[in-house]
């Protein structure tokens, strides 16, 4: 209890140096503004000096000392409000106000372990009420969490000296907590050079464009130096990474699900151990909602490090409502949440998207930004990629007529396109925004290859690269 009294009164003597500094020098409130709101002063008349001086400042006005005393009420803290101003002042000069930035964090501190004692008082509350439901409540406080989370956050700002050096930290290659991360291929390489940390990029596609094992090879690319993390969504991630990885292994998915050889067993079992050094980490809920990714891709930032991050799909992430979300409004939602927990957490995502019905059944076959959900979430992201199985596309939709020349331009165009994918960059927002890549694709093994020679890029149906 005494330990507790005397940590009241240390928080009171901060609440009143801080107030009186801002009283003798107005520039001391710009200072610690982005840092302080009402509810970091416990005491009631500093929370009302603060109202008052935070609504000045506001409004453009002066905060002179007798002006703020002014607007303030008949008593502050059983003084009249002039004298409480004086003895705030004369408290700062006579214990100097030279750390204000340190106790404007100490302030805000104590304020968010408040919220977040009140948080947990409140879900042992609803925990000990037999009919109340736990995934409701562990999603609840996952959304709560997230919040207080970004409340935490203080807004930084920064000088052209200051982003200079840490552009430069950036270029460091030894700085593994903002790489930027190289693409897995030769050809995405080219295409868009590297995902640069803090950045979204979309790939879509339609069904059977190879939207997941790209990302797959991605991945475990990356994740051979570098900390990285999939939530998945659509499959079960044992299934997922038996297809993935059946390059390495030799057996099929098929094999994997209806029984192989013990020769296989054995292998598998080595291939097993030479991966026990990747860092990739595979979540695959039935259902989670952005809020608890959010707070699952932190706390894997924190332990084990994260430099990219993969979702898939983006429709698929729930969102906190009692009311059916539109599913393009959702998925904008989740692109723009997306965008800022890059941002936040410093490492790329990588979000898949399922083209609309009318973008893949569109008579021009090209994918466009409005394929993704009707354009609306290219302002959020930095990179938009769309993939492009024209084998497919073509096996779908052939001519009317099995003769003449529409019939050999389709056979013709059919067997140059079949296993490649193409992949069309339709935004970037760091270098030119267009441009389209073509790779080898072997279904077996669910593996994307670069086209040797790399010329071979330009020349299907007689378009350039």
């Amino acid at each position: 209890c005494l330990e507790w009294n005397e940590k009241m009164t240390d928080t009171k003597n901060i609440q009143m140096i801080l107030l009186g500094a801002i009283l003798l020098s107005p520039e001391n409130y710009w200072t610690v503004e982005a840092m302080l709101e009402e509810d970091c002063f416990t005491v009631e008349a500093h929370k009302q000096i603060y109202r008052v001086i935070r609504e000045r400042a506001i409004a453009g006005k002066s905060l002179q000392r007798d002006l703020v005393a002014a607007d303030l009420p008949g008593e502050v803290g059983d003084a009249e409000p002039s004298a409480f101003l004086s003895m705030l002042t004369y408290h700062a000069n006579k214990e100097g106000v030279g750390l204000i930035e340190e106790f404007a964090e100490t302030l805000r501190s104590d304020a968010l372990r408040k919220r977040i004692a009140s948080l947990a008082e409140g879900m042992l509350k609803t925990a000990k009420d037999p009919v109340s439901n736990p995934m409701m409540i562990l999603d609840r406080a996952a959304q709560r969490v997230a919040e207080l989370s970004q409340l935490g956050d203080i807004e930084t700002e920064s000088t052209l000296q200051s982003s200079l050096i840490r552009a430069m930290k950036m270029a460091d290659k030894g700085d593994k907590s903002i790489a930027a991360i190289q693409p897995c291929l030769a050809g995405m390489e080219e295409l868009i050079n590297f995902y640069p940390p803090g950045s979204l990029t979309l790939m879509g596609g339609g069904p059977g464009s190879g939207k997941t094992a790209f990302a797959m090879q991605q991945l475990i690319f990356t994740s051979q130096v570098l900390p990285s993390t999939l939530f998945e969504y659509e499959m079960d991630n044992a299934p997922l990474v038996a297809r993935s990885l059946s390059e390495h292994t030799g057996v099929p998915l098929k094999q994997f699900l209806m029984g192989m050889t013990k020769e296989q067993a054995e292998h598998i079992q080595h291939v097993a151990e030479q991966l026990r050094n990747h860092k990739l980490r595979i979540v695959a809920p039935p259902k989670m909602s952005i809020h608890q990714l959010r707070s699952r891709a932190l706390a894997h930032k924190e332990r084990h490090g994260l430099a990219l991050m993969v979702v898939d799909h983006l429709k698929l992430i729930e969102r906190p409502s009692k009311f059916k979300v539109d599913r393009v409004q959702a998925a904008y939602d989740n692109a723009y949440d997306l965008k800022i927990l890059a941002k936040e957490l410093g490492c790329a995502i990588i979000a898949l998207a399922q083209f609309t019905k009318a973008g893949r059944d569109k008579e021009n076959p090209e994918p466009e930004m409005e394929d993704f959900y009707g354009g609306s979430l290219e302002e959020h992201a930095d990179i938009i990629l769309a993939l492009f199985n024209r084998y497919d596309w073509l096996s779908r939709n052939p001519p009317r007529s099995n003769t003449g020349k529409a019939a050999e331009k389709w056979q013709e165009d059919r067997m140059m396109s079949e296993n490649r994918i193409e992949v069309y960059k339709l935004k970037h927002r760091f270098m030119a925004p267009r441009g389209r890549k073509f790779f080898h694709w072997d279904g077996a093994k669910s593996k994307f290859s670069d086209i040797a020679g790399g010329g071979a890029q330009g020349d299907l149906l007689g378009d350039a690269a």
